[in-house]
């Protein structure tokens, strides 16, 4: 009895120097980082094309589109969803010049 515990804890205690070594906090960090970059991710995006009609829909009123008075709610909000999208990708760019 006491060989198969000795067998059944050497599962967990075995240490190779060859296998690399997992971080428990650092690998629970990367995961609600992943996540949080996602959530924002989606809501720029859905900020950009879908609050209040979208960006598209506000673009198509200045191409002579049908008129409504409520097209332009929201203007504001995909404006600022727009600059952020733009100074992201902006910014991603500088930083892959920037390594190469």
């Amino acid at each position: 009895m006491n060989r198969v515990w000795k067998g059944f804890t050497d599962l967990f205690e075995d240490d190779d120097p060859a296998e690399p070594r997992f971080d428990p906090v650092h690998l629970a960090g990367v995961l609600v980082a992943v996540q949080v970059v996602a959530g924002v991710l989606f809501w720029l995006l859905w900020t950009l094309l879908v609050y209040e009609g979208g960006l598209p829909a506000k673009l198509g009123l200045l191409l002579g589109g049908p008129r409504d008075p409520d097209a332009l709610r929201g203007l504001w909000g995909n404006l600022a969803a727009l600059a952020l999208c733009a100074g992201l990708v902006v910014a991603l760019e500088r930083l892959d010049r920037r390594r190469r």
